[in-house]
């Protein structure tokens, strides 16, 4: 299954080495089912370690706001939420700046 290249599945965080990082798994959109809400997000291979930059610009939807656009909120709003809620896998697009840190993290509405 081929990997898309700007979406993960998000499961927890970790404040490793005094900076935020991000537990991931890569993956794609698999092939939804008729008469389903669509097709699932499909993680391959191991989980992995995003570190994400402090001043990183996050919007969420559904389950994390009310919402079906998404929201901005700050960088200490989501681990908050991650660690009520861990192993969710909430997909998001996501972008690195130069320095390979998460600078825009986007949640992927799905119903």
């Amino acid at each position: 299954m081929p990997i898309s290249p700007d979406e993960i599945a998000v499961y927890r965080y970790t404040p490793e080495g005094g900076s935020l990082g991000l537990i991931v798994k890569h993956g794609n959109w698999g092939r939804g089912t008729p008469h389903s809400d669509g097709a699932p997000f499909e993680t391959v291979g191991k989980e992995t370690y995003i570190p994400m930059d402090q001043a990183a610009n996050i919007t969420v939807t559904t389950p994390i706001m009310e919402s079906t656009t998404n929201q901005p909120i700050g960088v200490q709003e989501y681990p908050d939420w991650l660690e009520a809620h861990p192993n969710s896998g909430l997909v998001f697009t996501y972008h690195l700046g130069d320095d390979g840190a998460i600078d825009r993290l986007d949640e992927v509405f799905t119903p």
